[in-house]
C-alpha cells in the first residue's frame, strides 16, 4: 500500500518519501518527519518508480547501466507456471500416478513432475511427489481412458462457463475455448518446461532461484526462465540482485518480495565478453562456485 499526501502550491523539483518499516509508533506524521528522504522527480522512470534515497538511487542507476535487462539477456524467455483452473483435479500424488499408469500405460504420456512455489528453494534440487495431468489443447482424451475416467469425477467443476451464462452459481471454471478435460490456459510455451532451465517462486524473502534439468513443470505462482546459464543463476541468487529488486518492487508484509515478470525482466545482468580473458575468468569462477553450491545442496538433501 502507498499513502500519497499532496497539497496545493508551486510544484517543486523533489518531494519526500518514507518507507514505513514498523507500525510501532503513535504518530504517523512524526514518524514520516523523522524517517523521510528526498526524491528527485527527474529520477522517476515512466516505467516504474524506485522510492529510495539518493545514495541508493545513484547506486541502482550505476548497476543498471553496467548490465542489460534480464528479459533481453534471456531473449524474452520468462514464463509463468501452469494455470489449470482446478489444481484439485489436475495435480495428483505419486500413488494416483501409479494407479493411472497401471490402468492404462499410455497415461504416462500426460503426466509431468510438478512443483508448487513452496517446493522451490534456493540452489536446492527440485523435489516433489506431485504430478500434473497435462492435458493441453488438442489432446484426444479418448486415447487416455484412465485419465478420462479420473477427470470425469470432477467434470462439473471442470466445465468452462458458457459465455452468455447469467447465473451466479456456476460450479465450473471461467469461460474459455478449452474443453472440460483440458487445462485452462493454452501454455503454448510448454516445451520450455522440459528443457534445462532456471525456476523461481513468485513470493520470497530474497532471490530464490534453482536449476532444473529434469523437466519439472510448476504452478502459476512460480516462473521459469528458459536459460540453463549457471553464471546467470549465480547472479540472480546474489544479495546484490535482491538489493536491486527491492529498489524496483514493493515489499509485502513480513518483508516478502513479489517476483513478477514486469520487474524480473528489468533486473540488470552483466554480460560477459568471452574474448576478454579476465571477464571469462570471472565467469568461469562464478560457474564453479554455483556448481559447488548445487552439489552441496544435493548432498544435504540426500542425508
Amino acid at each position: 500500500p502507498c499513502i500519497v499526501r499532496i497539497r496545493k502550491g508551486t510544484a517543486a523539483s523533489q518531494f519526500s518519501a518514507t518507507q514505513v518499516e514498523t507500525l510501532n509508533f503513535s504518530n504517523l506524521s512524526k514518524y514520516v518527519s523523522e524517517n523521510s528522504f528526498a526524491i528527485e522527480k527527474s529520477a522517476l522512470d515512466d516505467k516504474g518508480w524506485s522510492l529510495v534515497n539518493k545514495q541508493s538511487q545513484n547506486l541502482l542507476n550505476k548497476l543498471r547501466k553496467a548490465g542489460i535487462p534480464l528479459g533481453e539477456y534471456v531473449k524474452g524467455k520468462i514464463y509463468r507456471g501452469i494455470t489449470t483452473g482446478l489444481n484439485e483435479a489436475f495435480v495428483i500424488d505419486d500413488m494416483t500416478r501409479k494407479q493411472l499408469i497401471s490402468e492404462d500405460s499410455t497415461s504416462k504420456e500426460l503426466l509431468r513432475p510438478f512443483l508448487f512455489g513452496k517446493d522451490i528453494k534456493r540452489y536446492e534440487p527440485p523435489k516433489s511427489n506431485k504430478y500434473l495431468i497435462f492435458v493441453r489443447r488438442g489432446v484426444n482424451i479418448k486415447n487416455f481412458s484412465a485419465i478420462e475416467k479420473y477427470l470425469l469425477t470432477s467434470k462439473d467443476r471442470l466445465m468452462p462457463r458458457p459465455k452468455h451464462y447469467e447465473g451466479t452459481n456456476w460450479k465450473g471454471r471461467k469461460p474459455g475455448a478449452y474443453k472440460w478435460y483440458e487445462i485452462q490456459d493454452t501454455t503454448v510455451y510448454y516445451l520450455e518446461f522440459e528443457k534445462p532451465k532456471i525456476m523461481l517462486p513468485d513470493i520470497s524473502l530474497r532471490g530464490n532461484f534453482i536449476f532444473d534439468s529434469e523437466g519439472y513443470y510448476c504452478v502459476n505462482t512460480a516462473y521459469i526462465i528458459g536459460n540453463a546459464d549457471k553464471y546467470l543463476l549465480g547472479i540472480l541468487n546474489s544479495q546484490l540482485v535482491t538489493f536491486i529488486y527491492k529498489g524496483m518492487a514493493s515489499t509485502y508484509r513480513g518483508g516478502y518480495l513479489r517476483f513478477i515478470q514486469q520487474y524480473l525482466e528489468k533486473i540488470p545482468i552483466r554480460p560477459i565478453d568471452f574474448n576478454n580473458p579476465s571477464e571469462k575468468a570471472i565467469h568461469d569462477k562464478l560457474v564453479t562456485l554455483v556448481d559447488r553450491m548445487l552439489e552441496l545442496h544435493k548432498k544435504k538433501n540426500s542425508l
